[in-house]
C-alpha cells in the first residue's frame, strides 16, 4: 500500500510571528511549493497557501493570514488522502502531515491527485518485480564473486590476477547496484524504519576510515577521515544508516577520482540538550561537482551526468535515507576543484562511553566435520572449498529434506544451511533438526544467505540457528562464525566414524 510518506515534502515551516512579506519571499524562492505550514513548538497551527498573500497583507504576521491546516498521518494511504481532500468543504492546497501531533512535512493536493489508484498499484507491482529480479540475479552473481575470490587465492600470473580482480570488482558493483535499486524503491514507497541506539561518534568515524583506507590507497587517492567534537561523545542515532551514507558518498567520490584526495568528516555540536551532527564528504580531485550532483539530488531516478550514472543510485539513496531521518543533504562547491556533499541531522546525547576494543584474530585451531546444505552447486563448491581451507571435512545436501536425513545420523559437528531451497527451506529444516533426539538435534547450524538483514536474522536465530553469515561468503566471517559455534575442541567426526 502506497502511503503519504512516499510523497512527503519536508518543507521548513514558518513561525506564527513571521511577516507575510517573508512568506511571499519563501514562495518566490520555491516555485514548486504550494503551501507553507505555520508551526509553533513543533505543532502545526495553520497553513498559508500560494496565492493567498496579498500586498495589503505584507506587514501582517503569518498567524493573521493563515487558515486551518488539514492534518493527516504519514501512514494514510493515497486513496484515503484523496478522499479526505475531495470531502473537504473548500479547496485546499494540500495536507500537513503530523506524527503524534508533531509536524513531519507537507503533501500537495496536486501530488495526491496525480497518483491515481492504478498508479499506486503499478508502483507496488514495480517494487515486487524489482525484488524478484534482484533475488534471481543475486544468486548467480554471488556465485561469480565467490568463485572469483577463491581463484584469487590460487597461484596466477600478474595478468591473470588483474583479470580476476576485474571480475570481482564488476560483480561487487553489480550487487551494490541491485541493493541500492531495491532499497531506493523501498525507501521511496514505504516509511523507512529507524531504530536509534547509543553510538560513540569517534568510533563511528574510525570504522569509516578502517573500511575505506585500503580501497582509497588502491585507487591512488588520499583518504582523510576526521571527527570534530568532544572525544568521548556519544549520540542516539542509527549508526548503520549514517555509515551507509558515508559509505555511498565515499564510494561515489572514489569511483570518479583518480587524483587528489577525499575527505570525510563528522562534526558534533551541542544544541540545548541535543546534538547537531554535520557530515561532509569532500572531493578535491574534481570527480564530483555541484552541477553533476544536482541531477541526483533533484531526481531520485537518474543522473543528469552520464559518467555519474554508476554512483547515482547510491547518492539518491543517501538523499532518501537522510530525509527519512529528518535531516537534509546538499552539494556544496569547493574553492578550486571538486565538490562537497554535506548532510545534517539532529540527535540526542548518549551515554559517555568509549567503544570497546577490537577483539583478537579468530582462529579455529581444530577440525570439524561439516554438512553443507545448498541447492546451488556453485555455492556448495565454494562452501566445501572454504571448509577444506579451514582443515575441516565436509559432505553436501541439496535441500532441507536431505539435510534432516543427514543430520539424523549424528555424524556432523556443524551444519552450514542455505535458506531458500526447494521441498524444504532452511528454516523448516532447522526446526526439524532441533526436534531430533539427543546430540543430533543440538548440532550448531549457521545460516548462509543473501537475505541477512536484521529482521531476517532474528527469524533465523529464533528458529534455532546459531548465527548468520551473509553471501557472498567472506572467509574470515565464516571462520569466525564456525569458531564461535564450536567453543570446545572437537574430534574430527569423520575420523571417529571411520
Amino acid at each position: 500500500m502506497t502511503t503519504l510518506t512516499s510523497l512527503l515534502e519536508r518543507t521548513d515551516p514558518i513561525a506564527p510571528n513571521t511577516l507575510c512579506s517573508g512568506v511571499l519571499d519563501r514562495f518566490r524562492d520555491a516555485p514548486t511549493c504550494d503551501l507553507l505550514p505555520v508551526v509553533d513548538r513543533r505543532k502545526p497551527v495553520g497553513v498559508i497557501a500560494r496565492g493567498s498573500v496579498r500586498k495589503s497583507d505584507l506587514s501582517r504576521h503569518a498567524s493573521e493570514a493563515m487558515t486551518a491546516a488539514l492534518l493527516a498521518d504519514p501512514d494514510l494511504s493515497i486513496e484515503a488522502a484523496r478522499a479526505l481532500l475531495l470531502a473537504h468543504g473548500e479547496p485546499v492546497a494540500g495536507l500537513v502531515v503530523v506524527k503524534d501531533g508533531v509536524y513531519c512535512g507537507v503533501v500537495s493536493a496536486r501530488a495526491v491527485m496525480r497518483i491515481g489508484p492504478s498508479d499506486a498499484a503499478t508502483r507496488d507491482g514495480q517494487l515486487r518485480f524489482l525484488e524478484l529480479i534482484s533475488r534471481e540475479m543475486r544468486t548467480p552473481m554471488n556465485g561469480v564473486l565467490a568463485v572469483s575470490e577463491l581463484l584469487q587465492r590460487q597461484p596466477l600470473s600478474s595478468d591473470s590476477q588483474a583479470y580476476v580482480r576485474t571480475i570481482v570488482e564488476s560483480a561487487q558493483a553489480t550487487l551494490r547496484a541491485l541493493n541500492d535499486a531495491l532499497e531506493l524503491s523501498e525507501v521511496d514507497i514505504e516509511s523507512m524504519t529507524v531504530e536509534p541506539a547509543v553510538v560513540h561518534l569517534r568510533g563511528l568515524m574510525d570504522s569509516v576510515q578502517v573500511a575505506w583506507q585500503a580501497k582509497a590507497a588502491q585507487a591512488g587517492v588520499t583518504l582523510l577521515v576526521a571527527y570534530n567534537g568532544e572525544p568521548d561523545l556519544s549520540a542516539n542515532i542509527e549508526a548503520a544508516r549514517v555509515r551507509q551514507v558515508f559509505d555511498k558518498l565515499i564510494e561515489a567520490a572514489l569511483s570518479l577520482n583518480r587524483r587528489g584526495s577525499v575527505e570525510a568528516s563528522l562534526q558534533a555540536i551541542r544544541i540545548g540538550e541535543g546534538l547537531r551532527l554535520v557530515g561532509r564528504v569532500r572531493d578535491t580531485g574534481g570527480g564530483l561537482s555541484v552541477e553533476r550532483l544536482a541531477g541526483v539530488f533533484d531526481d531520485t531516478t537518474s543522473s543528469s551526468s552520464p559518467d555519474l550514472a554508476s554512483a547515482g543510485l547510491g547518492l539518491a539513496l543517501c538523499r532518501r535515507v537522510i530525509e527519512r531521518m529528518g535531516g537534509s543533504i546538499r552539494p556544496e562547491p569547493n574553492v578550486g576543484s571538486g565538490a562537497t556533499v554535506a548532510f545534517e541531522l539532529t540527535a540526542g546525547v548518549g551515554a559517555q562511553e568509549a567503544p570497546a576494543g577490537e577483539g583478537a584474530d579468530i582462529s579455529m585451531g581444530r577440525a570439524a566435520h561439516v554438512l553443507v546444505v545448498d541447492d546451488n552447486a556453485t555455492n556448495r563448491m565454494v562452501a566445501e572449498a572454504l571448509c577444506e581451507m579451514f582443515d575441516c571435512t565436509s559432505e553436501c545436501a541439496e535441500d532441507g529434506v536431505e539435510a534432516v536425513e543427514a543430520a539424523r545420523t549424528g555424524r556432523f559437528d556443524l551444519i552450514l544451511m542455505d535458506i531458500r531451497m526447494p521441498r524444504m527451506d532452511g528454516v523448516e529444516a532447522t526446526r526439524a533438526i532441533r526436534a531430533l533426539p539427543g546430540p543430533a538435534g543440538q548440532v550448531p547450524i549457521i545460516a548462509l544467505t543473501a537475505n541477512a538483514d536484521p529482521e531476517d536474522a532474528k527469524t533465523y536465530l529464533a528458529n534455532g540457528m546459531h548465527s548468520v553469515v551473509e553471501k557472498p561468503i567472506k572467509p574470515e566471517k565464516l571462520l569466525a562464525a564456525m569458531s564461535d559455534a564450536l567453543p570446545e575442541p572437537v574430534q574430527n567426526s569423520a575420523a571417529a566414524a571411520a
